[in-house]
């Protein structure tokens, strides 16, 4: 089931692509600012790990997060899963949830996820995390 849904959304973003001009490029617009994140802590598994981190994100407000990633064969790749919830200034959370992939060069992760956010909107998320520097941006960009 989700490799049709990944088949399916890869179809359609493909068929927008070509349709809109972008020719080979794909374009989209940040949701709000880059956000450094506090890496919280690292929970490591035989198959993978989770990363925790939290930071102020933008429109989403104090945000808190929780990666799931896990190595498929070479463990220099593999999917990912993410939660986060947004701590808002009018005292409302924002939440979401989202599954992706992930790639390893040396010790920087590199994540791409799709999210589904509770108020319907839905994200193309890119978290770069250096488990040297314990340095994590997460980019937000507008899919809905």
């Amino acid at each position: 089931m989700k490799k049709l849904l990944v088949t399916a959304f890869a179809l359609w973003l493909s068929g927008s692509v070509f349709a809109d001009g972008h020719g080979n490029k794909i374009a989209f617009e940040k949701r709000h600012g880059s956000a450094e994140m506090e890496v919280t802590s690292v929970h490591l598994t035989e198959t993978g790990g989770t990363i925790m981190a939290e930071g102020q994100m933008g429109t989403y407000g104090r945000t808190y997060t929780t990666y799931t990633l896990t190595a498929i064969a070479g463990g220099t790749n593999g999917r990912a899963k993410i939660s986060g919830r947004g701590a808002m200034e009018d005292g409302s959370f924002a939440s979401g949830t989202g599954e992706g992939i992930y790639s390893r060069d040396g010790t920087v992760f590199t994540i791409h996820f799709l999210i589904n956010m509770q108020d319907g909107t839905q994200n193309l998320d890119e978290v770069i995390f250096n488990a040297f520097t314990r340095e994590l941006t997460h980019d937000v960009y507008i899919v809905r």
